[in-house]
């Protein structure tokens, strides 16, 4: 009798030296099926998540140690209470990955914009994962914020005049551990919001015409340079 059985090597799990790696190189796969091949279309993010999740399964050979769960909820304490993550994935139980993903996109030029909201949800998801990452009891120990969106408003100030501390704006740099201030009405979050112990980059991937950004050449969106969330013990 022929027993076929499959061995987990080292390439093939999930740790701390490749999790970021591997995250990126699955985004930029989704990226090239989007943008370069065109054979993947999306009109809500989850179609991203669940290419981004079956990258990720290709890139580590999916080995049956990739555990995947969608909308995961875990409650932590007020103001947030339950906080219910996009991705969460790992190999090793003890060192679980947290992504929250973001894919505004307006359908034509002149149909309304949710973009106010839309900045302000991505400061909210960074600090979620901030949460879970610095709370041992969810065994999250890294965080990745991903997005891509096709208005120029989020990558540049243009006549927004509401929430402008949620600053998305390309080159933006927040300082470690920054208080973003909580904010009233149905565009901001009503508590504060509070960044990793690290800086963070608002880098898109963008290029400079007439003195406005857009996406690069032959690309309909501007994508977001993945934002990594880390403990404060390797955020030095």
């Amino acid at each position: 009798m022929l027993l076929c059985w499959r061995e987990t090597r080292d390439h093939m799990l999930l740790t701390a030296n490749n999790w970021e790696s591997t995250i990126r190189s699955a985004w930029m796969a989704v990226r090239e099926r989007v943008e370069l091949r065109r054979d993947l279309e999306f009109e809500h993010e989850h179609t991203l998540q669940f290419h981004l999740a079956w990258e990720i399964g290709r890139i580590l050979e999916f080995t049956p140690a990739l555990q995947v769960r969608f909308e995961l909820r875990t409650r932590v304490p007020r103001p947030r209470g339950i906080i219910q993550t996009d991705i969460t994935l790992w190999t090793d139980p003890d060192f679980r990955v947290a992504i929250e993903l973001k894919a505004p996109t307006k359908s034509a030029p002149n149909s309304p914009s949710a973009m106010t909201h839309g900045r302000m949800a991505f400061y909210k998801d960074i600090d979620r994962l901030r949460v879970l990452v610095q709370e041992p009891s969810t065994r999250v120990r890294r965080g990745m914020f991903l997005a891509v969106a096709n208005e120029r408003g989020y990558v540049m100030r243009q006549n927004q005049w509401q929430h402008l501390s949620y600053d998305t704006f390309h080159s933006t740099t927040v300082q470690p551990g920054a208080l973003i201030p909580a904010t009233e009405g149905r565009n901001g979050c009503p508590y504060p919001l509070q960044m990793p112990p690290h800086p963070i980059l608002w880098q898109w991937l963008c290029e400079n015409r007439g003195g406005k950004p857009c996406p690069p050449s032959g690309m309909r969106y501007f994508w977001l340079e993945p934002i990594v969330v880390l403990p404060e013990a390797c955020a030095v």
